[in-house]
């Protein structure tokens, strides 16, 4: 029986516990490796962040006008995703048709 060598990776707080974790040689795990790769090269915190957003929510606009809603939303009910609902609502001004998402109720 191969058993797994129990590692947390250098860079986050992921760890084996995940059974597709994979790790560098610097033991920084595959979903670090990931966001540096894929996400943070994308991810403009800044103006420019805000333009391309303030892009796409325009684009959404024009395409919802005269429908009930413009976008669809799912929510946990979380913190995050509440928040996410208020400020595309209230800051962004768009009419989302929301559906809850239970994760409680999922089981492996």
């Amino acid at each position: 029986m191969n058993k797994i060598r129990y590692q947390i990776c250098t860079n986050c707080v992921m760890d084996t516990t995940d059974s597709k974790i994979s790790f560098d040689e610097k033991g920084v795990c595959d979903h670090c490796n990931d966001f540096y790769k894929n996400v943070q090269p994308n991810w403009h915190t800044d103006e420019r962040g805000r333009a391309e957003l303030e892009a796409i929510v325009e684009h959404i606009k024009k395409s919802g006008k005269g429908k009930d809603f413009d976008c669809l939303l799912g929510i946990s009910g979380g913190m995050d995703s509440s928040y996410m609902l208020h400020i595309i609502v209230k800051e962004f001004g768009l009419r989302p048709l929301v559906f809850h998402v239970d994760g409680d109720g999922i089981r492996n």
